[in-house]
């Protein structure tokens, strides 16, 4: 089992202001909103993130490990990582790919998706998700070939926005049954929209299904597949300001795959950081990964949904 760093809720407030004081500035201020909500004081840190990993963006759990990658100014790698020594254990380079700003990684029986859909400026035109077949993972491979899937958005005119004033940027996918499943991160009214997608057409327009008021931006997703609780991982964020405050949104009880039709509830997490990658682990909890700042390296954090859920 990989060692707990800390548990303690004095722990969680010390961490909290470090990180704090690692961003950009201490001087600014959450939204008023983002204390509306309860606060989960038992998140474990359970691993620190190798230097090679300075960015994770994205996370999946496979066999007993997880997968991972950077999110901007690395190759197109993936990197696997032993949740119980924080080592990495094997490497692999998508072929016939390119890593402009990949943002989160999904998983089905025979594929890995990686998106190469984040988009913080709003003026991309190139939007793209690479699949690429596990067995370059089950065999050790150090190289897989990787399948383009050229992404448009159905409900997109403006290709000139202001930076950080639109709501096209996207750094969250799900692969279920036939369909990817794309929420995006909206910069300026802080919603989520989420949208469908074909596993196999290398050209495709999205299929817009829903928006929801996350009340922040959504940078993750996972789902527990037995009994369909589904996570958005994100945080509250003043770009001028750089203070992260992250949260989860949890949706079940929903009808057919319409996630924001049910139940839901949003948990904020114990500490400042730019959280980014979530997976489903195990036993109802979640894994987090969360970026490198200024003073430290990145974390892998345990949060257990199940107490949460009605």
């Amino acid at each position: 089992m990989p060692k707990v760093l800390k548990t303690t809720g004095l722990f969680f407030v010390s961490l909290a202001i470090f990180l704090q004081f690692s961003c950009k500035s201490s001087n600014g201020e959450l939204p008023e909103s983002y204390y509306n909500f309860p606060v989960d004081t038992t998140v474990q840190i359970i691993q620190t993130l190798p230097a090679e990993i300075n960015e994770s963006s994205g996370i999946i759990s496979f066999n007993g490990n997880i997968w991972t990658h950077n999110d901007s100014g690395d190759d197109p790698k993936i990197y696997e990582m032993s949740i119980a020594s924080g080592e990495i254990l094997n490497t692999i380079e998508f072929e016939n790919a390119t890593a402009r700003d990949w943002e989160d990684i999904a998983q089905d029986s025979q594929f890995v998706y990686v998106s190469d859909m984040g988009n913080n400026a709003g003026k991309r035109q190139d939007l793209a998700i690479y699949k690429s077949k596990k067995t370059a993972i089950l065999d050790g491979d150090a190289t897989s070939e990787a399948i383009k899937l050229n992404i448009t958005y159905p409900d997109r005119v403006d290709f000139k926005p202001q930076a950080y004033k639109h709501n096209f940027d996207c750094e969250a996918i799900l692969a279920l049954e036939d369909s990817l499943y794309i929420f995006s991160k909206n910069h300026l009214d802080k919603h989520c929209r989420f949208y469908t997608a074909s596993k196999t057409l290398p050209n495709q327009v999205l299929n817009l299904k829903d928006r929801f008021d996350t009340k922040g931006m959504v940078t993750g997703a996972a789902i527990n597949k037995e009994n369909g609780v589904l996570a958005l991982l994100g945080y509250n964020l003043d770009p001028a300001v750089g203070n992260f405050g992250p949260f989860v949104w949890l949706f079940w009880d929903y009808p057919n795959q319409d996630f924001f039709r049910g139940k839901s509830k949003r948990i904020n997490m114990p500490v400042i950081a730019q959280s980014e990658g979530i997976a489903y682990w195990k036993e109802g909890k979640f894994l987090i990964s969360t970026e490198k700042t200024r003073m430290m390296r990145g974390k892998l954090m345990v949060f257990d949904a199940k107490k949460w859920i009605d």
